[in-house]
């Protein structure tokens, strides 16, 4: 076995990839289970990749709109360009992007 584990070599790339994977699927578990919708995570993600574009960021941000894409298409397809559009409405709920918290009581 360590002969395998040898020759592998671990990577900021392969690192990014597996982390990635892991949160698309536990965004898929949330969204399943009712805690968040991908449309919540589309316009996280894109509010990101926005702040990235900002930053000079232009790869991360082209990486992280293709994300957001992704959720945005998944359940009602809310398109990427009505979420940058509403990017200053997110402060509140008006497009339910902001998940309320579970009345506990």
């Amino acid at each position: 076995m360590d002969d395998k584990n040898r020759d592998f070599e671990i990577t900021p790339k392969l690192v990014f990839d597996l982390n990635l994977a892991l949160y698309l699927d536990l965004v898929a578990a949330l969204e399943g289970a009712g805690a968040v919708t991908y449309r919540q995570m589309a316009a996280r993600v894109l509010n990101i990749s926005m702040d990235a574009r900002n930053d000079g960021e232009a790869g991360l941000s082209t990486v992280l709109e293709g994300i957001a894409r992704g959720f945005a298409g998944h359940g009602d397809g809310l398109s990427i360009e009505l979420l940058k559009a509403a990017r200053s409405l997110r402060e509140d709920d008006a497009l339910g992007d902001i998940p309320m918290r579970p009345d506990l009581g």
